[in-house]
């Protein structure tokens, strides 16, 4: 039978260490590559060291029934020769027996005694060459076993040795690892740090830049609001030159517009010119009923005459309603905002509104109430109190207050959003640039930029 080397010869694995060149094929590696080599010689070595074991293994298994296959043919061949040999001995005593009896009882027993001592002694020496035999069977067993375990011994220690070289590589391959690591970190901090530079100088640059253009800005400002002044001033003058008519009927269409949208299931309608009465009339309408009625004129003198509340006044007896509201710019001298004067209110274009709801509402409510002239007159004038009040004129201030706060946070939002998008929009091109400039310098550096 061939023999079988304890231990199959095979080429050791190796290591590619990122960085190097390989010690067996001198074919350089990228470090990238560090962690697919590893775990390929991995494999490779528990392949190797797998194999190893499984054929020491079966060769064990396979010597071991050899040996105990001789052993049992052994054993039962000295078993076999010893049963024939004592059956002889047995069959040559019988016939020694029978002659001894023919010639002497005494001398065959003596022969027969003496032969079977003679049998015993053989029966026992044959016993301890058996005995003999198998323990030294035994012996070329343990023997067998030994070097069986002698040789696994030195196939875990040569797999133990294999596996320390394996390891030794792999933190070879690791410590190389962390030392390009660490190589491209600070590559990466060096760029970083001169990014930032280069970032930092195109910012102040950009703020020089800009502070120029802010500065030139302001001054074209500066030169186009004196221009825009002028044109105003010279717009006001001309407006001032025209006809008071002309101006009137602005506001009445202004004044008119301003009742339709805030009153739409009212009727309001505006008086033609050349017709005696109100400029406004407006209808209270309550659930398709008619609750009552408010006049209005409009106004937009340079001064103040009473004849304005005086005629208006009448226009509201004439058409029978139950208010009559005159907006106008310019006030009696003790008046400001709002004031009543021979019954009919005088008020700012821009209180207007606020005081006709109120009105409407005292309207309906004196409908649907069904009050008496005493009362409506008692309510009316409880009224036209509160609307001339202070506390009246604190809370349209209050209003007018926050309405331009909104506008205010309306402007402040929209230039902290323009802003905003402005400044983004400078930052994303300096960061193109800088991204540019970059890449040429990593091209030039790997010769993909000349």
């Amino acid at each position: 039978m061939a023999t079988q080397r304890a231990i199959p010869s095979f080429s050791p694995s190796h290591l590619h260490v990122a960085g190097l060149q390989c010690p067996v094929c001198d074919q350089p590696i990228s470090n990238d590559k560090a962690d697919q080599v590893r775990e390929r010689m991995e494999a490779r070595e528990r392949a190797a060291s797998d194999a190893v074991s499984a054929r020491l293994r079966e060769q064990f298994v396979s010597e071991r029934a050899q040996f105990e296959a001789s052993a049992r043919v052994t054993l039962e061949r000295v078993r076999t020769e010893g049963a024939a040999t004592l059956e002889a001995f047995k069959v040559e005593a019988a016939v020694r027996e029978r002659a001894a009896r023919e010639e002497a009882a005494a001398a065959a027993r003596e022969t027969a005694q003496h032969q079977i001592d003679l049998l015993a002694k053989a029966n026992a020496d044959l016993q301890a060459s058996i005995d003999r035999r198998i323990e030294e069977m035994k012996q070329g067993h343990e023997l067998a076993l030994s070097v069986a375990h002698a040789r696994v011994t030195d196939a875990e220690r040569a797999k133990a040795d294999v596996e320390a070289a394996a390891q030794d590589r792999i933190q070879a391959a690791e410590v190389a690892k962390k030392t390009a690591e660490l190589e491209a970190k600070a590559t990466k901090e060096i760029h970083e740090t001169v990014l930032n530079e280069r970032l930092q100088e195109q910012r102040e640059a950009y703020e020089r830049d800009k502070e120029a253009a802010l500065r030139a800005e302001q001054v074209k400002t500066f030169d186009e609001r004196q221009k825009l002044q002028s044109t105003v001033q010279a717009l006001q003058r001309q407006l001032e030159k025209e006809r008071a008519d002309v101006i009137g009927e602005g506001g009445e269409l202004e004044l008119a517009e301003v009742l339709k949208s805030a009153f739409e299931g009212d009727r309001i309608r505006r008086v033609p010119k050349g017709i005696a009465g109100a400029d406004i009339i407006h209808e209270v309408i309550e659930n398709g009923k008619v609750c009552g009625k408010i006049v209005y004129d409009s106004k937009k003198r340079a001064a103040w005459k009473a004849e304005y509340a005086t005629k208006l006044c009448q226009d509201k007896i004439a058409e029978g309603a139950q208010h009559a509201v005159l907006s106008l710019l310019k006030f009696p001298s003790d008046a400001k905002q709002l004031d009543i004067r021979e019954g009919v209110i005088l008020a700012n274009p821009a209180r207007v509104k606020a005081v006709a709801e109120i009105l409407r509402e005292h309207i309906v409510q004196s409908h649907t109430l069904r009050l008496s002239n005493e009362e409506r007159e008692k309510k009316q004038g409880e009224l036209y109190s509160y609307i001339v009040s202070g506390r009246f004129a604190q809370h349209l201030d209050t209003i007018d207050a926050h309405a331009q706060k909104l506008l205010d946070l309306d402007v402040a939002e929209e230039r902290a959003h323009r802003k905003v998008w402005e400044n983004r929009g400078a930052l994303l091109k300096n960061l193109q640039k800088a991204e540019g400039s970059l890449r040429t310098d990593v091209g030039k550096i790997i010769g993909q930029v000349d």
